[in-house]
């Protein structure tokens, strides 16, 4: 079927480097053509440490894509996270100059640059600003407040903030393989657009990526981000400790925490055992599967509770009626969920990929997460975009129109 836009996603992780192409429809339907995996070099916590090496992975796993899809792409929307991710609440105030006090998207507009007028400390740029909700007067709480009458709009936006460095490395790295950027988003709202129906962001969730080398953090409360962020913490710190623990090489380490490693020592019996291979010389030895959870339990525990601190450092109180959502590679990690919602005293649970159209069952898979949403977004606006035409003359209009101007913009 003939398409009007093919699109690349790109995760850059720490452990692995995935791409997604991907075609989309003038309706905005979502085709995946394509998803490659190749391991990661040259990145340490989510950043590129090693342009060289990174750019070698990244050309590898967007050969294999384009190769599988018969398609070559020559731009790219980028995930990007990490711990030097911030959220910035900041509002915007505009008096309505209309005769008929009527507010127009111009008005929205200009409110919205004003919130996004803040004073950022050096070193670090805005990628996204995320509208959170609009007053009009004295009325809180609209999310749209077109063709509406009143004197005065306030929009409340959280801006999204990373290292300007970082990001400049992340674009470079790119642009030398021979793409540009089209867009840079945010990987936690890639997450939440694969993982989190509106209904679930309305309720309040809280999504928790665990990834190889951070972990990142997005907050709902009543359909709009509350809170962005992350720690310089995940899953390869795990696996460092099993290995100093049990004195194993890394690569050992990691295939004993995916085989029987649990951060829930509760649910692990004590009868449990487990068999360490024999590495460089040094015999297999048998020990308690408890044992190895008591090494994971304190690590697993320290992040989600960096990550708590977080919300009650910024009073992020939700409520979060629909509770936790693990998503990550480290996800899948026994007894996470359970560990997750003892900390957070909220129900938790793992986020699985909605299903897309050519999709693989293979795919529906927690670390898939970013980089289908990074395609499954940018799907979005291009629908969104091509509501633009739709008529004047009614509501829906109006709203659409909003809602394209504002995914436009951000």
């Amino acid at each position: 079927m003939a398409t009007d836009k093919t699109l690349l996603g790109l995760d850059i992780g720490t452990s692995s480097i995935r791409a997604v192409i991907a075609s989309v429809s003038r309706d905005g339907q979502l085709m995946i053509e394509a998803i490659a995996e190749r391991p990661s070099e040259g990145v340490k916590s989510g950043s590129i440490v090693n342009i060289e090496q990174t750019l070698k992975a990244i050309n590898s796993v967007i050969s294999d894509a384009e190769l599988q899809s018969g398609t070559e792409v020559n731009s790219v929307i980028l995930g990007i996270g990490g711990d030097h991710i911030q959220g910035i609440c900041s509002n915007g105030a505009v008096g309505i100059t209309n005769k008929d006090q009527e507010i127009t998207s111009e008005d929205i507009r200009k409110s919205i640059d004003i919130a996004r007028a803040h004073d950022l400390p050096q070193d670090t740029e805005i990628l996204h600003t995320l509208v959170q909700d609009f007053q009009v007067d004295s009325r809180s709480g609209i999310k749209d407040p077109i063709d509406m009458l009143g004197h005065r709009l306030e929009t409340r936006v959280l801006l999204v903030t990373g290292s300007s460095s970082i990001c400049q490395n992340q674009r470079k790295c790119i642009q030398k393989a021979g793409i540009q950027v089209q867009r840079m988003v945010l990987q936690s709202l890639a997450d939440s657009e694969v993982v989190l129906t509106s209904e679930e962001k309305e309720m309040g969730a809280i999504i928790i990526n665990i990834g190889a080398g951070t972990t990142n953090m997005i907050c709902y409360c009543q359909g709009s981000p509350v809170y962005v962020g992350g720690v310089g913490f995940g899953g390869d710190n795990v696996t460092g400790d099993i290995a100093y623990m049990l004195q194993l090489p890394r690569v050992a380490a990691e295939s004993i925490k995916l085989s029987d490693g649990s951060c829930h020592t509760p649910s692990v019996s004590p009868d449990d055992m487990i068999i360490t291979p024999a590495v460089g010389g040094k015999p297999s030895f048998r020990f308690p599967k408890r044992e190895l959870a008591k090494v994971i339990e304190p690590r697993m525990a320290e992040i989600f509770s960096l990550l708590q601190g977080e919300l009650e450092k910024k009073e992020i109180n939700g409520p979060f009626g629909a509770g936790i959502v693990l998503v990550g590679g480290g996800a899948l990690l026994s007894g996470a969920t359970e560990l997750a919602a003892e900390i957070f005293r909220l129900p938790a649970r793992i986020g699985f990929p909605v299903a897309i159209n050519g999709l693989d069952r293979q795919y529906i898979d927690p670390k898939y997460s970013t980089v289908l949403g990074l395609v499954k977004i940018e799907a979005k606006k291009f629908r969104d975009s091509g509501v633009l035409v739709s008529s004047r003359k009614d509501k829906v209009g109006f709203s659409k129109k909003m809602k394209g101007l504002l995914g436009k913009l951000f």
